[in-house]
């Protein structure tokens, strides 16, 4: 199971693929300042998608279990990117001494090409690499995720999410997540006794990633951190084969990105740590979903409409 979760998770594609982001080394050649902002436009949609990723996937019916009840649930949660999400305007950053003949470049799910950019103190050129665009599935980076949850009082369920630290081809990568969700049918009288459970859920997941652009020498690398927040609301009808699920909620996302260790050797000039960027992303959702229900097997699939599109997609063995 871990090494079947790392070898799908998107990390593999967007820090693996063609050295994408150890291309992005070469903003050094800019200011810091100049190269903290093409960075920041780059690297946002990323956070985006690990935000939206992250959120998803936490339950496929308002039901809740008996007590000590359980299920073990392996799905994918995959986020689409929309298309103003694969450029971004270069004009509209504010760089101060960088010039280009370009008017848009690629962020890391944009096309493939890249975009030259000439640094006008020193005449010195790089390339900002070009995007993922052509490696989507389905216009996405899907993000696996394996769960684990269990009944306790009171109609209330404890929700895992878990990726223990893994490395694949440089990068490093662990992840925990923990929800919960409480039935509110039991305060609805008489009602509790029809097939609909409402509930509330609520969740927070925590993600830490490492890339390292030299495997011998762990000095200089990338990190990455994913702090999101989830509330929803959840209704179903749950019936002997079938279920149907839609609810509403808000999430939230806090990612920080940093590139750190001592580059000046290389690009003389750059102070050590030279980037560092944190974003917040927040919105409102509404959720549609549906679940066959075969004697312990559940397979289900539900949709969440946001700014990044999500489609959550899974199989779980679930019991009372």
């Amino acid at each position: 199971m871990r090494n079947a979760i790392i070898i799908l998770t998107f990390f593999t594609t967007t820090f693996a693929s063609a050295q994408l982001f150890n291309d992005l080394e070469k903003i050094l050649a800019a200011t810091t300042e100049d190269a903290q902002l093409l960075a920041d436009a780059y690297i946002a949609p990323v956070g985006q998608s690990l935000t939206y990723g992250l959120n998803g996937g936490w339950s496929s019916s308002a039901k809740t279990h008996k007590k000590l009840g359980f299920d073990i649930t392996v799905g994918v949660v995959s986020p689409s990117v929309p298309d103003g999400s694969k450029s971004f305007d270069i004009n509209e950053l504010g760089l101060s001494k960088l010039t280009t003949t370009s008017t848009t470049a690629s962020t890391a799910f944009g096309p493939a090409g890249g975009t030259t950019f000439t640094e006008t103190t020193t005449g010195a050129t790089f390339q900002l690499p070009g995007g993922l665009e052509d490696d989507l599935i389905l216009n996405s980076l899907p993000t696996p995720y394996l769960q684990a949850g269990v009944g306790l009082f009171f109609d209330t369920d404890v929700i895992l999410h878990y990726i223990p630290k893994s490395k694949f081809k440089g990068f490093e990568v662990d992840l925990f997540g923990i929800g919960i969700k409480h039935n509110l049918m039991q305060y609805l009288g008489l009602l509790d006794k029809l097939p609909l459970n409402v509930s509330a859920l609520a969740s927070y997941s925590k993600l830490n990633g490492e890339y390292f652009f030299n495997d011998l020498n762990k000095t200089e690398k990338l990190t990455l951190g994913v702090d999101t927040f989830l509330v929803q609301a959840l209704a179903s009808l749950d019936f002997p084969i079938i279920s149907v699920m839609a609810g509403f909620g808000y999430s939230n996302g806090d990612v920080a990105f940093n590139m750190l260790g001592d580059y000046s050797p290389i690009y003389p000039g750059t102070p050590k740590d030279p980037l560092s960027s944190e974003k917040s992303y927040s919105g409102a959702h509404g959720l549609v979903g549906l679940r066959a229900n075969l004697l312990f097997l559940k397979i289900f699939a539900n949709y969440t409409l946001q700014e990044f599109n999500t489609l959550n997609v899974g199989v779980s063995v679930s019991f009372r």
